[in-house]
């Protein structure tokens, strides 16, 4: 509960200090470690060794490699994507005045979603295979093109529509949902043991957090925080 807290206060002195700044970031990287990789939308090549406090904008695409790791926070409600190893996605958002219509475009891999109430409509996840919708939920979500999506719910509900047949299902806490290629979708009670670990916990030490912005006139501030 105490870092927990400690978190909450890191990125409401986070978001206040890039009020001002700039009002086209979307996101930053809370964590990263091992091989992990970021591509910007006008970009033509991924750029090796993200760093913790990296700015994200609408279309940056992450990649994370065999020991790949990254936690991205979104800057208007605390909202977390967890990215495991081997993972590929595109980060999405509309910035406005009250929020940010978030969506991530996940290609393969393994992440945890934290999705915080949403003020503006719902936080959208697509994937080769399916499309889930949440408002305010806790998740894990396996993706492959081949063998479709799998869906672990932890708290709250997920509503997964599959891209092919256009079935809907609903994962609530203590479930697990499929979703495959060929349009079938399933959701059971998920098993003892059955959801992945979150090896994550408490595992990173590290007390400070450096950022860097950039404002529209290219002037560059850095900020260390340290909690």
């Amino acid at each position: 509960m105490k870092k927990l807290q400690q978190i909450s206060l890191i990125l409401f002195l986070l978001i206040f200090s890039i009020q001002g700044w700039t009002a086209e970031k979307i996101a930053l990287t809370l964590k990263a470690r091992g091989q992990t990789s970021l591509k910007r939308s006008n970009e033509e090549n991924f750029k090796t060794g993200v760093k913790p406090g990296t700015s994200l904008f609408n279309e940056d695409q992450i990649k994370t490699g065999d020991d790949g790791y990254a936690v991205l926070v979104f800057l208007d409600d605390k909202t977390q994507i967890k990215v495991r190893e081997n993972s590929e996605m595109i980060i999405s958002g509309t910035r406005t005045t009250e929020a940010i219509s978030k969506q991530i475009a996940m290609q393969i891999g393994t992440l945890k979603a934290e999705i915080s109430p949403q003020r503006k409509g719902e936080f959208v996840i697509a994937t080769p295979t399916s499309v889930a919708s949440v408002k305010g939920t806790v998740f894990w979500l396996i993706s492959d093109p081949v063998m479709g999506d799998v869906f672990y719910g932890l708290s709250g509900f997920v509503e997964v529509t599959n891209n092919e047949s256009g079935a809907v299902v609903v994962v609530g806490a203590n479930e697990t949902g499929t979703s495959t290629p060929d349009g079938q979708v399933n959701v059971g009670t998920t098993p003892a043991g059955g959801t992945p670990a979150d090896d994550d916990e408490d595992s990173d030490t590290s007390n400070i957090l450096r950022i860097q912005l950039q404002n529209n006139q290219g002037d560059i501030k850095d900020i260390k925080i340290e909690y």
